[in-house]
């Protein structure tokens, strides 16, 4: 009997062929597939997540369990204790999406500098007139600052140092000088970073050390030609005092991928912000990056269920 593994949302098909060489695939998003979460649950020798919650509760409902994996690189949708605690080793794909993360905070970092959100809305609205209120500002020279030199990070210094010509700062308390070989000019601390820069990237896991490490207070030791990029998790930033900074002019704009809730409520104080850019948490939704993490992940449950040391694990404790 082929072990099961519960998909509760969609992912790439090659993801979905390498497992089902191996295990029976409990994929309620699939054609003619009714199946009950907590049914699939119980019967599951494996979960495949992207945002769906492996907590406390999830985890006494799956007593079959032996291993997760994540569809990505955020955990902060995973109980890594419980697991833990119940010897379930959680996979990650570290690699995959890195790229198109980098990417897509490029992309946000043009964006903003060019004004593109509110020169579309205006040209759709029939207001091509207002074109001379979107002069734009050119990001050669400029100083990008970036929290986090891991895998995303330091791809975004290179794009922006090398491809862009703009100042590179980072700050990262795990990344020694002497390890870092990277364009980015490394800032000791977090408040000697804030207010040097004309954008300011975010590229860190949550954990209880960077929750709202951009609240209030930090948000005032920016620059008012400061633009802030979020790609990394919602939470990260004070999203309340970053959208209360927007609508006061204390700074230039703000790009926002993810967020604290997700999806979030369109109440949700950034959605009325002014100058502030938000995307559905897609930096990672590439057709490389998807299929990636889907090959990535299933690779990992199915070594994991054979007896194999999977490429990714996660320490308990996080990344």
């Amino acid at each position: 009997m082929k072990p099961a593994v519960f998909i509760p949302e969609p992912i790439a098909a090659c993801g979905l062929e390498r497992l089902e060489a191996h295990c029976e695939c409990l994929a309620p998003w699939l054609e003619g597939q009714a199946i009950d979460v907590e049914e699939a649950l119980a019967a599951a020798d494996a979960l495949l997540v992207r945002l769906f919650k492996v907590d406390e509760g999830v985890l006494q409902r799956a007593p079959r369990l032996k291993v997760i994996a994540k569809h990505g690189v955020g955990l902060d949708n995973i109980n890594l204790g419980q697991a833990a605690a119940r010897d379930i080793p959680v996979l990650y794909t570290p690699e995959a999406n890195a790229n198109a993360v980098a990417e897509h905070a490029m992309a946000l970092i043009l964006a903003l500098a060019r004004q593109l959100g509110a020169a579309e809305a205006a040209l759709r609205g029939g207001c091509f007139a207002a074109r001379i209120e979107f002069t734009g500002v050119e990001v050669s020279g400029r100083v990008l600052g970036i929290v986090g030199l891991g895998r995303i990070g330091r791809r975004v210094a290179h794009k922006a140092g090398v491809g862009l010509g703009m100042q590179v700062l980072g700050h990262d308390p795990y990344v020694a000088a002497a390890d870092y070989d990277g364009p980015a000019l490394l800032v000791d601390s977090l408040d000697d970073l804030l207010g040097q820069v004309d954008f300011l990237t975010l590229h860190v896991p949550l954990t209880p050390e960077t929750h709202h490490m951009l609240d209030a207070a930090q948000i005032e030791k920016l620059r008012p030609e400061c633009r802030v990029i979020n790609t990394s998790r919602g939470a990260v930033l004070d999203e309340v005092a970053l959208a209360a900074a927007l609508a006061r002019g204390r700074i230039a704009g703000a790009a926002v991928d993810v967020f604290a809730q997700e999806p979030p409520l369109a109440t949700h104080p950034l959605c009325a912000a002014p100058n502030a850019l938000l995307t559905p948490h897609i930096a990672g939704m590439t057709d490389r990056a998807s299929e990636q993490m889907a090959l990535d992940a299933a690779q990992g449950i199915v070594d994991v269920l054979q007896g194999r040391t999977p490429k990714y694990p996660v320490e308990p404790d996080g990344v």
